[in-house]
Parts: C-alpha cells; structure tokens; sequence
C-alpha cells in the first residue's frame, strides 16, 4: 500500500538528473593529506586503511585493487572508496526511481578539473572529485577558474540544465531498467559510461551485505 502511494505520487515529478562524480572519494583522501598534519598516503599504509575498512573481506578488495595497478596509494584508496560508496547507491536508487518515472542519471568524468583556490597543489591529480562540477555552473570563489578550452563544455553542460528544468528532459536517454543508460559527462565526446563495469557494481553489492560503510584514517 505504502509503495502504491509512493509510486502513485512520483508519476506526477521531474526527478531532477541523478549522478555522481566520477573520482567522488579523490576529494575525501585528499583532503585528509592537506589537512594539518597530513601527508601523502605511503605505499605501505594502503593495505592496512583498505583492512580497517572492510575487515575480513579485505583480501578481497585488496586482490581487486592491488596497488601495482596505481600511481600512487592515495589513488589507490580513493578509487576504492569512490566504488565501494557510490557504485550501488547509484545504480540502484537509478533503477528504483525508474520504475515509477522518467529517469536521467549521469556521471560527471573530466579528468582536468579546477583545484581549490588557495591551497597546495595535490599529490596526484583531483580530476571529477566531490563538488568538482559546481565550478562549471557557478562562479565560484572556491575553485582556480574553469580551463580556457572548456569554455564550450561549460556551455554545453549549462545548456543541458537549463533544458532540462525547462522541458524535464535531458539531450541523453532516460535511465530503463537494469542495464539503464549512464551518460558520461567530460570535455571529450559525451556517450554512455560503462558505470557497472568501471565501478566494479556487482563486486561491491555482494559485498555491502557483509560488511559496514567504510571509514578510514590517513595521514596521520
């Protein structure tokens, strides 16, 4: 009765564009480095954050994402917390709200992004972390300015809003089903992401249900 209601008033929204960054948790570690008494996470302080994290399914995350496969430790975990936080939480709130009405979900994914007025410059690079879009909707004194050559992305993606809140469409197709369509979003050629497989989804909802969120210390 309950999902009835729900469903029988989500048929009369405009579910605004669900989506997430594609480098979410690079905002996370980073700022843990930068905060005072931080430093760059050291290669052998990657296995023991990703075991404090997930416990006795750590084996399996770590044989997932060794970190020979990154540039750095940072990156490593970043990327780990990145699909182990918002991989499901994405695809299944898309796959939900589908259900009961149309549906657009998207991943912001440009790799050069602005970095935060002010601060040190990162050890690795940002690229789409946590809030990373806003500096290509608004002019925002917290981010070093949008890049010269993205002056047409910029557009492009505030075009794409503004339609959207006009007509309650987007220029990419709705999200249908299980393997519902993610648009990628980045100065490159906009098409649809490879969001389950990138992300790692069916790992990581096999592993949601054994073990907590997350939470780890770096830096210190």
């Amino acid at each position: 009765m309950a999902e009835g209601a729900v469903a029988g008033s989500l048929r009369h929204c405009t579910i605004k564009p669900d989506g997430v960054d594609h480098d979410e948790e690079r905002g996370s570690v980073l700022g843990r480095e930068l905060a005072p008494g931080g430093a760059p996470m050291k290669p052998e302080e990657y296995g023991p954050a990703v075991r404090q994290a997930f416990g006795d399914r750590a084996d399996d995350v770590l044989r997932r994402y060794p970190l020979s496969r990154f540039p750095s430790a940072g990156e490593a975990l970043a990327t780990v917390l990145t699909d182990s936080a918002w991989s499901v939480p994405t695809l299944d709130t898309a796959r939900l709200l589908s259900r009961w009405t149309p549906t657009r979900t998207y991943e912001f994914a440009e790799r050069n992004t602005p970095w935060f007025e002010g601060y040190p410059a990162p050890s690795f690079e940002q690229r789409a972390q946590h809030m990373s879009e806003l500096a290509y909707f608004f002019d925002l004194a917290l981010f070093q300015d949008v890049p010269e050559d993205q002056a047409r992305f910029r557009d492009r993606l505030i075009r794409a809003w503004v339609g959207f809140a006009d007509s309650g469409r987007t220029v990419w197709p709705a999200f249908r089903g299980a393997d519902g369509y993610v648009q990628t979003l980045s100065s490159g050629t906009w098409g649809r992401a490879d969001f389950a497989r990138d992300h790692r989804y069916r790992f990581w909802k096999g592993l949601r249900q054994t073990v907590s969120p997350p939470t780890v210390r770096t830096g210190t």
